[in-house]
C-alpha cells in the first residue's frame, strides 16, 4: 500500500478522537451517545466509503499499539490499597459483582456455547467488561487473538444491552431493592437528598501538565516494550496473552507508588488512546457482515446480563449488602467509573461516590486477568 494512504489512515484515526473530544462538551448529544461510539461509528463509515482503500493490517497494528499503550496509561490512577480500606460491604459488594459476572458468563457458554462461534473468547471478553470495562474487553479481545468481526459484533451487543440495564440500574433498581435489601447507613449525617455528584459534564480526554504527561508516557512505553520482550520467550500461541498479562502487572505494580499514582492526566491520555483503538476498529469492519452477524451474540450477551443481575441480587441478599452499595458495585462492575456519578445521583447518596470509583477502578485492573482465566478455564 501506498505510504500516503497509510499515513492518512493513521492521521484519520487521531484526527477522529480529537474532534470528538474537543466537541463533546460542546454538543449534550455527543456526551449522551458517548465518545467511544461516535468514534466506532464513525472508522465504520470511513472504513465502508467505497473509495477509501484502507489496509486492515495498518488498523489492526494501530489497534494492538494503542490498547497497549492504553492499559497502563488507565491503571496508573488505581489505588488498591485504599480500596481494600473501604468498608467491608464496598469491598463484599463488588466482590459479589466479580463473582457474578464470571458465573454468568461461564454459566451462558455452557448453556449456549455450542451455537456461537468462539464462545469461550466471547466469554472471557464479556467478563472482562462486565467485571472492569472497554478496554478490559479490548485487551483480552487482542490477548486470544479475537476475530476484528467478533470483537465489533459483541461491543455492539454489549452497547444495546448496557444500555437496557442502564435503565434498570437508574429507574427500577432503587424502588425494588430497598423491599430486598437493608438500607444504607450514613455515616457521616448527609442527607440522602443532597445531590450525589456534580452534574458538570466531563471531557473524555484532556491536555495533562507536560512533565506528568511525558513521564506517564515514558513508563508506559517502558512497560509494553518490557511486555513484548517477555511475551518473546513464550510459545507463539499465548505470546499476545503473556504480553497482555506482563504490561497489567507492570502497571498494576507501578500503581502502588504514589509519584506514579498522582500523575495527572494519565486516565486521560489512556482513554484518548482507546477512542484511536476504536476508530481503527471500526475501519475493519465490513458492513455486510456486520448486519448478517448471528443475532446469537446479542442473545449471548442479554443472558449474561440479566444473569448478573439475578446473581447480584441474591448474593447481596445473602451476605445482608445494602441497596445503595449493592447498586453502585454492580455499576461499577458493568459499567466502569464513568457512571458512578450519575448511578449515585438517582440514589440521592453521594458518600458512595468515592467507593464505586474506587471500584470501577480496580474493576479495570482485575479485568485482564479474570477475562483471560474464564477463556482459560472454557477452552
Amino acid at each position: 500500500m501506498h505510504p500516503g494512504i497509510i499515513a492518512l489512515q493513521i492521521a484519520l484515526a487521531i484526527a477522529v478522537p480529537f474532534v470528538t473530544v474537543w466537541l463533546e462538551p460542546r454538543f449534550k448529544a455527543i456526551r449522551i451517545i458517548s465518545p467511544v461510539v461516535i468514534c466506532y461509528l464513525t472508522g465504520m463509515l470511513l472504513g465502508n466509503l467505497p473509495f477509501m482503500q484502507l489496509s486492515d493490517g495498518v488498523s489492526l497494528g494501530m489497534a494492538n499499539v494503542t490498547v497497549a499503550l492504553a492499559i497502563p496509561l488507565l491503571l496508573f490512577s488505581v489505588d488498591v490499597v485504599a480500596w481494600l480500606r473501604l468498608a467491608r460491604s464496598t469491598v463484599i459488594g463488588f466482590c459479589i459483582a466479580i463473582v457474578a459476572a464470571m458465573t454468568a458468563t461461564i454459566a451462558v457458554h455452557m448453556g449456549m456455547g455450542s451455537g456461537v462461534i468462539d464462545s469461550p473468547k466471547i466469554a472471557g471478553m464479556l467478563s472482562g467488561v462486565y467485571i472492569g470495562g472497554t478496554p478490559n474487553m479490548a485487551a483480552i479481545a487482542t490477548a486470544v487473538d479475537a476475530r476484528p468481526e467478533t470483537f465489533i459484533l459483541l461491543n455492539a451487543a454489549d452497547m444495546v444491552v448496557s444500555f437496557g440495564y442502564l435503565l434498570f440500574m437508574l429507574m427500577v433498581a432503587p424502588r425494588v431493592l430497598r423491599f430486598v435489601l437493608p438500607a444504607f447507613r450514613f455515616e457521616n449525617g448527609s442527607s440522602p437528598d443532597e445531590p450525589a455528584a456534580d452534574e458538570k459534564p466531563r471531557r473524555t480526554a484532556e491536555v495533562p501538565p507536560l512533565k506528568d504527561g511525558a513521564l506517564a508516557m515514558v513508563l508506559a512505553v517502558v512497560m509494553v516494550l518490557a511486555g513484548v520482550g517477555i511475551g518473546r520467550f513464550a510459545p507463539e500461541l499465548n505470546r499476545d496473552t503473556v504480553i497482555i498479562l506482563a504490561i497489567t502487572t507492570f502497571a498494576v505494580g507501578a500503581s502502588l507508588v504514589a509519584r506514579v499514582r498522582g500523575l495527572q492526566g494519565s486516565q486521560d491520555m489512556g482513554q484518548f488512546l482507546l477512542l484511536i483503538f476504536c476508530v481503527a476498529m471500526g475501519f475493519t469492519t465490513d458492513f455486510v457482515e456486520l448486519f448478517t452477524g448471528s443475532p446469537m451474540i446479542i442473545l449471548y450477551a442479554t443472558m449474561v446480563v440479566l444473569l448478573i443481575i439475578v446473581l447480584h441480587i441474591i448474593l447481596s441478599a445473602l451476605f445482608r449488602i445494602d441497596r445503595d452499595t449493592a447498586i453502585i458495585t454492580s455499576a461499577a462492575g458493568v459499567f466502569g467509573p464513568h457512571m458512578i456519578g450519575p448511578v449515585a445521583m438517582v440514589l440521592g447518596n453521594r458518600e458512595i461516590v468515592f467507593s464505586g470509583i474506587a471500584s470501577g477502578l480496580v474493576g479495570l485492573a482485575l479485568g485482564n486477568y479474570l477475562g483471560l482465566s474464564v477463556v482459560w478455564m472454557l477452552t
